[in-house]
């Protein structure tokens, strides 16, 4: 049995790909900001309470931009 592949073959016109928008650069900066890690050693119980509002004010940060990357994608899809 022969399988026949011409059906493959190009007919010469090229595939265009998509063109989508600039992704907003306050998202580009919000995903790139990070807090900075904790130095090595034991740390005040002031350090500590300060690193946890840090983090919970980053996360919180986060979800803001990934609720806005997500409405920048349904936007490019509707």
């Amino acid at each position: 049995m022969a399988l026949t592949l011409s059906a493959c073959a190009t007919s010469g016109s090229k595939i265009i790909a998509p063109s989508y928008p600039e992704l907003p650069a306050d998202l580009r900066v919000c995903f790139s900001t990070t807090v900075a890690p904790p130095s090595a050693g034991p740390m005040p119980k002031k350090r500590v309470i300060y690193l946890i509002a840090a983090l919970k004010k980053s996360e919180s940060q986060k979800t803001d931009c990934g609720k806005r990357l997500i409405a920048f994608y349904d936007n490019l899809s509707h």
